[in-house]
């Protein structure tokens, strides 16, 4: 919670300095659909900054809200030019600004899939593509106005998936049901995407993932975090910007030997306060306690030793029926700890499943 207000602070700073005319939030509000309630206490917080500093809203729900909770007090938070587009209820919803360059249509798009938008046409809705065809044709877009979507969908660039991350619990692929392609985008100047964490354009640099805010596990250690500033001028000049976002605490990789572990340790002292994720190239038996003392925040410790991997946390094994049960100890052990059964190990086992026991 400290690091998600810490970042909701820098947005509202970026707000200050920015002086925007609109804040788009393109869905993923909450990782569930009934979220924690210190959760929603922070977000109606942020809300109420943004509005209080006279910056209109636009969001939209993603697959991991629920639509309906969203939605709940919509009316009522238009007047304060905080629009939320919860659940899908047959079309996009369109929001008219305008400014020295003329108007400007602004589309909100909750996620959707074809079982969600079947209810609302006669036509025969037979993939994701034909839904958002027909959603588009319902909104009657004029492709020569200036027009932005806010949508939280996978979308796709001549078949080429959009690269992903570990966190994600979802994830594309050719013909899924939530993957669309982006040639039907056309009309629009700019689309603003959610669902994926990592920041990426989809083909045109104006369809455009902002990514998350914040690292959500180990696989997005690498990524860089920031907001995009877009500012839309006459039709077809879009210029497009981003702005980082500094964690509170990173979130680092960190692979080697105990000793090497240690050095690094002892040379970057912002590794204490860090989530860090460890990966041992060597067998150490029982490292978590040697390695709380270095940081404050494990998410995890891993061997790689001979090709081997294990992971402390959590073993997984295969299980096959008609394998001995030595077979099986074995290959726990060779998870855990990256090393093969000596000889005298496997006599030992031998014994203690035959039910001769008795040795050590």
């Amino acid at each position: 919670m400290e690091e998600q207000k810490d970042m909701l602070d820098q947005i509202l700073s970026a707000i200050d300095r920015e002086r925007p005319d609109g804040l788009i939030i393109a869905g993923d509000v909450y990782d569930k659909s009934v979220p924690r309630e210190d959760a929603v206490s922070m977000f109606s917080d942020f809300l109420s900054e943004a509005e209080s500093r006279g910056c209109p809203v636009f969001m939209i729900a993603g697959n991991h809200d629920s639509g309906r909770r969203l939605d709940f007090g919509d009316s009522i938070l238009r007047k304060r030019n905080i629009h939320i587009l919860g659940m899908f209820k047959g079309g996009m919803e369109r929001i008219s600004l305008s400014d020295g360059f003329g108007d400007l249509n602004i589309y909100l798009l909750p996620y959707v899939k074809p079982s969600l938008v079947r209810p609302f046409f006669e036509e025969e809705v037979d993939g994701p593509d034909e839904a958002l065809r027909l959603i588009l044709e319902k909104a009657g877009v004029d492709p020569s106005s200036r027009n932005v979507l806010v949508s939280h969908q996978f979308y796709l660039n001549a078949d080429v998936l959009p690269e992903q991350r570990g966190s994600e619990t979802s994830h594309a692929c050719v013909g899924g049901l939530d993957c669309m392609s982006a040639k039907l985008l056309d009309p629009f100047d700019y689309v603003a995407l959610g669902h994926i964490h990592t920041a990426q354009k989809v083909g045109r640099e104006t369809i455009r993932y902002c990514g998350s805010p914040l690292k959500y596990s180990l696989s997005e250690a690498e990524d860089e975090k920031s907001i995009t500033i877009v500012s839309l001028f006459e039709k077809g000049n879009v210029r497009i910007e981003s702005i980082p976002i500094v964690p509170l605490r990173e979130v680092r990789r960190l692979r080697g030997t105990m000793a090497s572990i240690r050095k690094e340790a002892a040379s970057d002292p912002g590794l204490r306060d860090a989530y860090v994720g460890i990966v041992l190239t060597e067998h150490v038996f029982e490292p978590e306690k040697d390695l709380r003392c270095l940081f404050d925040r494990i998410l995890s410790i891993e061997f790689d030793v001979q090709n081997r991997r294990s992971d402390s946390g959590q073993i997984t094994i295969d299980i096959i029926n008609d394998k001995p049960p030595q077979k099986l100890f074995e290959e726990f052990y060779g998870k855990y700890t990256g090393r093969d059964l000596t000889v005298y190990q496997r006599e030992v086992i031998d014994d203690v499943i035959s039910g001769e026991g008795g040795r050590l």
